[in-house]
């Protein structure tokens, strides 16, 4: 078990090591609890060995969990850092706030959450190294232009890559506000992000959005052969899907719904993005008409609430609406919105995405929505 030194320094490797994994939590959208000991906000009194056995006590039931990392960082700052729901860290931070009495000193001890304290924690790190975390850093230089060369080695390591690091993965969920939670479908979607790094690290992809539109139609190619597979289909859920108009009329999408049972169709949600609806507002009709034919349920796909005066759901006649929530969100509802959360069964046909605190879920039951998506829906889900 390492040893802790509270209020005592620590090493370099420690602070580059934490950077490392905030980085790395949030390249790959991962939640972690976190509990971070401020040294500077401990009195002296603190420093004498026997208030460091109290604190190193008190830590001992973050040390114990297998999934906990520490780091000891150079200022003496501590940081623990785990899997929800971290339960070692709640331990740990009741003991230390008993250890801890005064006001101040119950300061130096706070709960954060990654990946959205990701910028305190680094700056936490850098400042343990005597470094300016408000001084601006000097900008990388550019990569190279993703160009036809790179993107044909780009497809061919698509073709053989394992996609599971590039995948998002979460459960569309009905939630009332007595609690109860029932699975509606699994939302599946390429994380660019990932991606990007697993197949073109350190490229300049704005510059050729033609390209890496292309390189898009192949990785959504590829989901959709994963989602077919033999395997996946007798553990078949309902899915919901994002889909380029031009993947949906490709040979890509046949095979997949070819290879779907009798009935599932129904059990699969499309979604269209509003940037492939507005570059093409003429394709929306025949295409929902296909699609609808089939059996495919469709979703205006991942919309800011501002969008949708632009592309009204009323007027695009589609099944549902996955609404991104913003903080902005409840002062600021646009009139197309109003409008469908008005409508006789309008609140029914919203997804609230991105759900990531409680004032989310609080505002869709205000209105009426009941179908959440997101980090929070996630925790709630493991834990009920």
């Amino acid at each position: 078990m390492p040893a802790l030194r509270p209020n005592a320094p620590g090493s370099a490797r420690a602070a580059a090591e934490l950077a490392a994994l905030v980085r790395e939590t949030v390249t790959a959208n991962a939640e972690r609890d976190v509990l971070l000991l401020s040294a500077a906000l401990l009195s002296p009194g603190l420093d004498r060995p026997h208030h460091r056995r109290l604190l190193r006590d008190a830590l001992e039931p973050a040390l114990a969990a297998a999934r906990t990392r520490v780091f000891d960082l150079p200022n003496g700052d501590v940081v623990a850092v785990a899997p929800p729901p971290a339960r070692g860290l709640d331990a740990a931070g009741e003991a230390l706030a008993r250890v801890l009495d005064s006001a101040a000193e119950a300061g130096a001890v706070r709960r954060l959450r990654l990946p959205e304290a990701a910028a305190e924690l680094l700056a936490a790190a850098a400042a343990s190294l005597g470094l300016d975390p408000a001084a601006p850093a000097e900008p990388p230089p550019p990569g190279p232009a993703l160009d036809p060369a790179g993107l044909a080695l780009a497809e061919r390591a698509l073709a053989q890559a394992d996609l599971e690091p590039a995948m998002q993965a979460q459960a569309v969920c009905r939630l009332d506000p007595d609690g109860t939670i029932a699975p509606g479908w699994e939302d599946r979607r390429i994380a660019w992000p990932r991606l990007a790094a697993l197949l073109l690290p350190g490229c300049d992809l704005d510059g050729a959005p033609a390209l890496l539109r292309r390189l898009g139609r192949l990785a959504e190619t590829r989901l959709l052969a994963e989602a077919a597979r033999p395997a996946a289909l007798r553990d078949w859920r309902p899915i919901g899907l994002a889909l380029s108009p031009e993947t949906l009329a490709g040979a890509a999408f046949a095979r997949f719904e070819a290879a779907l049972p009798a009935g599932r169709p129904g059990e699969t949600v499309i979604g269209l993005r509003p940037a492939d609806l507005l570059a093409d507002p003429g394709a929306l009709p025949p295409l929902r008409q296909a699609l609808r034919e089939r059996g495919f349920r469709l979703a205006l796909d991942d919309a800011e609430a501002g969008l949708l005066d632009v592309l009204p759901p009323a007027r695009l006649g589609l099944d549902l609406l996955r609404l991104r929530w913003t903080p902005e969100l409840p002062a600021a509802v646009p009139a197309a919105l109003a409008a469908l959360l008005a409508e006789p069964g309008g609140p029914g046909r919203v997804v609230l995405a991105g759900v990531d605190r409680a004032a989310a879920l609080a505002w869709g039951w205000e209105v009426g929505i009941r179908l959440f998506q997101g980090p929070l829906v996630e925790r709630r889900r493991r834990q009920g």
